[in-house]
């Protein structure tokens, strides 16, 4: 295999995404209206329906547009405040589970029907709650019980906030267009419909680049580490005996990845909202930053006692 083309393929295909990400970044991309970018692609994932609504509009049937939408979030923003409160008795719950030891099991377990009533009033899933309890017979099962509880709840706040910034966004969208809506000019009105219009095009554009651009960053970092495991592989192969050492760096490196992605938060975080991340996708970030902090203290360590080690050796 000639190791040279494989080399001069990454490097070549590095600048292209490299020249491609900056044009996307300082040409295509309007850095001024990035909040805006970033409320269209919440709600493409959420209602795509809304975004072809408002492109399809016209300056005459702009305001049944507005008015159908803004009754829509109305109606969202009830199921969200439900959603709110099954999160808030859910995460109550919790506290008292997480609150409960050896010495007080017993007395909250038997006083957990008249607990329920209270707590569980205004709860979807009164009856699961309860037969769920009602099944930890000693304070050894509470924790594997408090772990499913707490996942549940991860999910079920996981989607009230995805909801709710979809809710922003989408009220977003529509304030401008009854801000539009409003002008008293006929041809304003018409001009500045359609530039909103233009920018709901341009940033749908966008968002298919970005794609573009993440699969290329995906392509690349694959395609790099397979070749740094190619090439170490051959030379441990070729040099048994002395490259075990670079065997055990990368069987680490591997463990550090996974423990990163265990201990990453299923939560995402304002951040990872804005962006539109999947969960799977921050705990690799999540991965990524732990790997590189587990990497740079153990280079800092590796500093330390080599110097240590040259002083001790000097002194002999």
């Amino acid at each position: 295999m000639n190791y040279k083309i494989l080399k001069y393929i990454t490097f070549a295909v590095a600048i292209i995404g490299i020249l491609l990400a900056c044009w996307f970044s300082y040409v295509a991309f309007d850095n001024d209206k990035k909040d805006s970018y970033f409320q269209v692609q919440k709600i493409e994932q959420q209602n795509p329906t809304m975004l072809a609504d408002f492109q399809a509009a016209t300056p005459e049937n702009l305001p049944e547009v507005v008015t159908k939408y803004q009754k829509d979030m109305g109606d969202y923003n009830k199921e969200l405040n439900e959603k709110q409160l099954q999160k808030d008795i859910l995460y109550t719950y919790l506290q008292d589970l997480k609150g409960l030891d050896e010495n007080n099991f017993e007395a909250y377990k038997a006083n957990f029907a008249k607990r329920a009533e209270g707590l569980f009033a205004r709860c979807d899933k009164k009856q699961e709650y309860v037969d769920g309890f009602n099944k930890v017979n000693s304070f050894k099962d509470l924790e594997s019980y408090i772990n499913k509880m707490d996942k549940e709840y991860s999910a079920m706040k996981q989607d009230y906030l995805v909801g709710r910034e979809y809710y922003k966004a989408a009220n977003s969208l529509i304030a401008k267009a009854d801000m539009i809506n409003t002008s008293a000019s006929a041809t304003k009105k018409a001009n500045d419909l359609q530039a909103l219009k233009d920018d709901l095009k341009s940033f749908k554009s966008s968002a298919s680049l970005q794609s573009w651009f993440v699969g290329i960053g995906y392509l690349l970092g694959i395609v790099t580490l397979l070749l740094m495991v190619w090439f170490a592989l051959v030379k441990v192969v070729k040099n048994i005996k002395t490259s075990y050492k670079l065997l055990i760096v990368l069987v680490a490196f591997v463990v550090v990845v996974f423990i990163g992605y265990l201990i990453g938060s299923p939560v995402l975080s304002p951040s990872a909202l804005k962006f539109g991340m999947s969960v799977s996708g921050y705990k690799m970030v999540n991965a990524a930053a732990f790997t590189l902090y587990v990497c740079l203290l153990c280079a800092i360590l590796a500093i330390i006692v080599t110097a240590v080690m040259s002083a001790i050796k000097n002194r002999k």
